[in-house]
């Protein structure tokens, strides 16, 4: 076969020539020169872009290859990273579903063009979340877990008339920051209540003076940034006695294995659903769960779907609550902000199919095991101390005898992403993609790096 003397140019251009001509011909003009004429001269860059040489198709693949190939990643490195984003198995079925055209669409559908197929998902998505959480209502997904949160805080300022917002000190620093700017704007106020430093939990007598004024909602997040599971019962008690929200966050494995926090007294529930069949990604799309006790539905940010009956009298699916500004006036807007987060709704609602109630118990169960196996290795190397006593679920906070970030970085050297940096603690997270021989083999890293740290 006779060979290009030059590679093979596949340029990707949106006008030829003619279309060009046609389309200045229709303003009155005869040059692309003309076209810019109205821009002054001294703003100009009269000269062409500095870049490199055009790349033939799969030269262009190789190049791009390469340069993703200087990433570190969890298929490069083996991982420990979590506070609130965690690396789980997704079953193939979850993106071979996801990906067919009838449902793909970058666009998010608004009522006259939701089928029932993508309603029926979302209902479905809705009822799998609502026995999750506990809670009757929840809404057709959110940007994410921190808006999520933020969202659910006003929600309960709208529903109680306060702007006082009293949240647990140890939710995640990022989540903290996302609250805050919800509220400032708003004219609301976040005041944190103090953890009890053995435990790492919420420390009630803190709850309870914070509550010398009154507040619309508490925030509780669990687990918190420490990895510590939280007392949602207690928090209840106070709240309802000072007549409060209580809002938790939480990590949606551990519904799987705990009792809902509906059940346990939080009237509004919230979660980041990245675990439920999402990828890692640098910062998303990502899927906020709000799910609300149903006198609160009139204050739900974002589209509730629900069963209504067509003209004929059959049962079918509808958007039956839109409350964003593109919907109502702006005043009447519970929220201008939120949007839906319709596909990834999709895949969480695939992948807890899939799973199943068995599967999705096994997966938390192995993330549990998993990290107490772990956490009883890393324990053993000396001068490694637990940050708190509390329980915890799959994730966990250590004291180091040796600088966190420089550890951390002698690990990333030998390709291990050990953890977070969370108040001066190392907080590692252990899911059920981590085999037995992955976890000895970080333990023993974790122990020599640390006896080098040390010397």
């Amino acid at each position: 076969m006779e060979r290009h003397p030059e590679p093979l140019v596949c340029g990707y251009n949106v006008h030829r020539e003619a279309d060009r001509k046609a389309m200045l011909e229709a303003l009155g003009l005869t040059s692309i020169a003309d076209l810019f004429s109205p821009i002054p001269q001294e703003v100009r860059l009269d000269r062409e872009l500095r870049l490199p040489a055009p790349h033939n198709e799969w030269a262009l693949g190789k190049h791009l290859r390469e340069l993703a190939g200087r990433n570190a990643s969890t298929r490069s490195h083996l991982s420990f990273l979590g506070g609130g984003i965690y690396e789980h198995h997704i079953p193939a079925v979850v993106d071979s579903l996801t990906s067919s055209e009838a449902l793909l669409t970058a666009y998010t559908p608004y009522q006259p063009e939701l089928s029932q197929g993508l309603l029926q998902i979302l209902f479905e998505y809705q009822r799998m979340l609502s026995l999750l959480s506990g809670l009757r209502v929840v809404n057709s997904s959110l940007y994410d877990g921190a808006t999520a949160m933020a969202e659910a805080a006003w929600m309960a300022c709208s529903a109680t008339g306060r702007r006082r917002v009293l949240a647990s000190s140890r939710i995640w620093p990022e989540w903290k920051s996302v609250l805050e700017l919800y509220m400032r704007g708003r004219g609301g106020e976040v005041v944190y209540v103090a953890a009890d430093p053995i435990s790492g939990r919420l420390d009630p007598r803190s709850l309870q003076a914070s509550f010398a004024r009154p507040a619309a909602t508490f925030i509780l997040q669990t687990p918190n940034s420490l990895g510590i599971l939280e007392d949602i019962p207690a928090a209840a008690a106070l709240c309802r006695q000072h007549e409060a929200l209580l809002q938790v966050s939480c990590y949606p494995m551990t519904l799987a294995l705990l009792k809902p926090p509906g059940e346990l007294g939080a009237d509004i529930v919230t979660c980041e659903g990245q675990p439920l069949g999402l990828p890692l990604s640098a910062g998303g799309p990502y899927l906020g769960v709000l799910a609300c006790e149903k006198r609160l539905r009139e204050f739900m940010p974002g589209r509730l779907v629900g069963e209504v009956r067509d003209i004929h009298g059959k049962p079918a699916l509808a958007l039956v609550l839109e409350r964003r500004e593109q919907q109502v006036s702006r005043e009447k807007a519970t929220s201008n902000m939120c949007t839906n987060q319709a596909h990834q709704a999709m895949r969480a609602a695939i992948y807890l199919a899939a799973l199943g109630e068995r599967g999705f118990r096994e997966i938390a169960t192995q993330c549990a095991g998993k990290a107490r196996y772990l956490h009883e290795k890393l324990l053993a190397i000396p001068g490694v101390e637990p940050a708190a006593t509390g329980p915890f679920f799959n994730e966990f906070a250590l004291r180091l005898p040796c600088s966190v970030p420089v550890f951390l970085e002698r690990m990333l050297e030998r390709r291990v992403f050990a953890g977070f940096e969370v108040e001066e603690h190392l907080l590692v997270a252990v899911t059920e993609v981590k085999t037995r021989a992955e976890l000895d083999e970080a333990a023993a890293l974790f122990a020599e790096t640390i006896g080098a740290l040390g010397r």
